[in-house]
């Protein structure tokens, strides 16, 4: 019997050793974009905007960290339709906070204008600067 309680407390000794040992412990921290050397900037492509509905286009490049503007055609209604983009579908642009892309709109002539027309991002655009040069 004192066999037993004294290994039941040789266990209970050495499990609260382990536990403290662990808690005591730093846990690693992942590198983050912030913590990235400036010779390995974060690159952003452009994507296809063409032929899609306004609403969905905006929502590409805002999820994708673009902000955007409509700089002709149609105003910024919910379903007009992009004709044209800048820079081009495919292009990798340096991630500098919100790259601007431009857009072209051309109204649908399935539906009508709905709602107040939105023509820039609601957040503001930072420096469009390709990938790759200096």
């Amino acid at each position: 019997m004192r066999r037993l309680l004294f290994f039941a407390a040789v266990v209970a000794a050495l499990a609260m050793a382990a536990i403290s040992f662990a808690a005591s412990r730093q846990l690693a921290v992942a590198p983050t974009s912030a913590s990235r050397l400036p010779s390995t900037p974060m690159t952003l492509v452009v994507p296809d905007l063409r032929r899609e509905a306004f609403v969905f286009a905006k929502g590409q490049l805002q999820d994708a960290g673009f902000a955007w503007k409509v700089v002709g055609g149609a105003p910024g209604y919910p379903a007009n339709i992009v004709v044209t983009q800048s820079p081009a579908a495919g292009t990798k642009l340096i991630d500098t906070g919100a790259p601007l892309i431009r857009v072209t709109l051309e109204r649908n002539k399935q539906s009508g204008p709905q709602g107040e027309p939105e023509d820039t991002s609601p957040y503001a655009a930072t420096a469009v600067r390709l990938a790759g040069t200096s």
